[in-house]
């Protein structure tokens, strides 16, 4: 059986008996009201260390004894106080979920509030969780089945999937036209005028975006996070969201057209309606092809494209600029395309490199 802890009071009360002294004769000694004693001797106030040295100046114990013993009393307490429990639960579990999430990543983007309790519930409801066991089997288990990462970048898996359930909570809060997937067509169009003309990108590609019903945020990266982009279904419509890892157009643009071709030609299926794709993969999937050949032909149409590669022996900055008027596509997609393509044009100096800054 545990041993029962007592308020210090109480062994104040059987000393005072042992010695034979009244209360009104003890609170003289101590130079303390009949009051102030008798609520102590109830439990009801505790003894400090005033009185502490008072009561071992008059030969009731060592100061340090009643010290102790009001610790043990209030630590008791405590142990069993339901507030403090709470919190002592609350503390525990903002710790626990500290080791496994990148929280300083989340503060930078101020959702995270000075309470614990509200920031545990948010880190749940983001990550789909309802208690820490959850959290943890949810990230242990996250799927990265349709996730293309570059092998020269060094990753931290929980800072990419902290990067896209935060990307999926910020969708949420995105409202946008209804989505219709038969205008594909008249979206990349003005996708394309957009990336030519090369002003204000970012805002004007979202506000088009946003007219045909596919949800468009931006979103820094996590430390170690080697991802460009994810496209995934939020409520009723696409989403797109990008890393911008690189501040180039053409970078920027391919991105945006490649998480497209996901969006119109798997997202728009049954099949894959809870898949994320994530862009950036030493696993190439089928749906990857696709997505890439999508990006490719609506970057730059497909017989444009052959008949400048065929018709040409060097890409130089004066090729690319005619080739660019010619088809209206922006020259740092085009030479983005050829250094692909031919790696070793990426050696070569250029003035393209400085029209190709997104803007």
């Amino acid at each position: 059986m545990a041993e029962q802890i007592l308020h210090p009071g109480v062994f104040l009360s059987n000393m005072l008996d042992k010695k034979g002294l009244s209360q009104r004769e003890l609170a003289s000694r101590l130079d303390i009201a009949h009051s102030l004693l008798s609520n102590i001797l109830n439990g009801n106030r505790p003894i400090n260390m005033k009185l502490a040295m008072s009561l071992e100046a008059i030969d009731f114990d060592k100061a340090n004894f009643w010290l102790t013993k009001q610790m043990e009393y209030e630590l008791n307490l405590a142990k069993n106080d339901k507030e403090i429990i709470k919190k002592q639960e609350i503390i525990k579990t903002w710790n626990q979920i500290e080791n496994l999430i990148p929280i300083s990543y989340f503060k930078k983007f101020n959702i995270l509030k000075t309470d614990f309790e509200e920031n545990i519930n948010l880190i749940f409801k983001m990550y789909g969780a309802s208690d820490l066991n959850t959290l943890e089997n949810n990230i242990n288990s996250y799927s990265f089945n349709n996730y293309r990462k570059s092998s020269k970048f060094k990753e931290n898996k929980n800072n990419v999937i902290a990067w896209s359930h935060l990307a999926e909570f910020k969708a949420k809060l995105e409202r946008v036209n209804e989505f219709d997937p038969t205008k594909e067509n008249e979206l990349v169009e003005e996708l394309r005028k957009c990336f030519y003309k090369n002003n204000d990108t970012i805002s004007k590609t979202k506000s088009i975006l946003k007219k045909y019903g596919i949800k468009f945020l931006t979103l820094d990266r996590p430390s170690q996070t080697p991802v460009d982009g994810k496209s995934f279904i939020s409520g009723d419509n696409p989403a797109i969201a990008l890393s911008l890892k690189y501040s180039r157009l053409d970078n920027f643009a391919y991105n945006v057209m490649h998480e497209l071709g996901h969006v119109y030609r798997h997202l728009t299926n049954e099949k894959y309606k809870n898949v994320n794709f994530f862009t950036n993969a030493p696993n190439i999937e089928k749906e990857e092809f696709e997505a890439d050949e999508f990006a490719r032909n609506n970057l730059i149409d497909q017989d444009d494209w052959y008949e400048f590669i065929l018709t040409h022996d060097e890409f130089d900055d004066d090729s690319i600029l005619k080739f660019s008027k010619k088809v209206k596509v922006h020259p740092g997609i085009i030479r983005g395309r050829v250094c692909f393509e031919n790696p070793e044009y990426y050696r070569k100096r250029t003035i393209i490199t400085a029209l190709n800054t997104l803007e």
